[in-house]
Parts: C-alpha cells; structure tokens; sequence
C-alpha cells in the first residue's frame, strides 16, 4: 500500500478537485444552508492541507474526509454560535448547488428530520454507498447496531413518507 501526502500545490489542487463537491454536499446535506455548508467545506480542506495528514489511498481520503466533515458539522450544530438551522431554500442556492437540487426533495427533508444516529447511517448508506461493515467501521460502532439503525430509519421513513419507498 503506497501511502501519499499532499506535498506540492498540484497535488492538493488534484485532492481538492476529487472531493470539494462530495464535501461540499455532506456539509450541506447537515448544515441546511449555502454559507455554513461552504465555510464547512472551506474548514475541512484548510485541516488537511495545514496537518499533513498523509493517506493510503483514495478509499482512505474519502473515510477521513467522511468522518471529518459530519463530525465538524455536528460541532458546529451543537455550537451556542449556530442560533437557527435554516431550511433548504431552492432559490437560495448557488450554481454548484444546482445538480444537487434533485438530492433535496421530500425524502432527503425526512431523511433530515431523522434523529442523527439514524440519519448518519442512511446518508453514508444511501447517499454516499457505504456498505453497513464500512460505516461500523466510520462511526465506531457495531455493525449490527448499523444495520439496526438502518432498519429503524426505513420504518420511521415509511411511515411519514406514506410507504413510498420501502
């Protein structure tokens, strides 16, 4: 396994290219908002490119950047300095939020509206095509306890969405 850093100005560009619109979308998938998403997103590659983390492969930067951007963006939540959760408004977003519009629909609203434990699991599940083995691994729990989340999301989804989809 060849492990990499991002030592030149290329390679962070390269980095950054592979992943802004991932963690741009998992920020705002939380934050509900264009600015705080975009400051998340900012934060997050400021961390990588001052700490010199040094990754194994593709598979490893996309599980770092995962774990690290729902967990600044939970901070964030929690902070006394975030007052308002401001709801997704389509008109609001900018251009490079425009090919994620179809992500904001009425499931992704009740998706939000799950309690965090379970929204994690069904967005690194769904939305991002973690296997439940992977997100055990991502969010330090056990496997069982991830597909048990995953089966309590799908009932509680049901039920407000009208058994549309499972």
């Amino acid at each position: 396994m060849t492990e990499t850093a991002l030592c030149t100005d290329a390679d962070f560009e390269a980095f950054y290219e592979r992943h802004w619109k991932y963690v741009y979308r998992l920020s705002f998938t939380y934050m509900r908002n264009v600015e705080e998403a975009e400051d998340c997103t900012e934060d997050i590659f400021v961390k990588v490119l001052t700490r010199n983390i040094v990754f194994q492969d593709e598979t490893h930067e996309r599980k770092w950047l995962t774990v690290a951007t729902i967990n600044l963006c939970k901070d964030r939540l929690k902070s006394s300095a975030h007052r308002d959760i401001h709801s997704i408004d389509d008109d609001s977003l900018p251009e490079i939020a425009a090919v994620e519009k179809e992500d904001l629909s009425e499931v992704l609203e009740a998706v939000m509206d799950l309690p965090t434990n379970l929204k994690d699991v069904v967005l690194l599940f769904y939305f991002d095509g973690y296997q439940t083995d992977e997100i055990a691994e991502l969010l330090a729990r056990p496997a069982s306890t991830v597909r048990n989340q995953l089966s309590d999301a799908r009932k509680k989804l049901k039920k407000k969405l009208g058994g549309l989809l499972w």
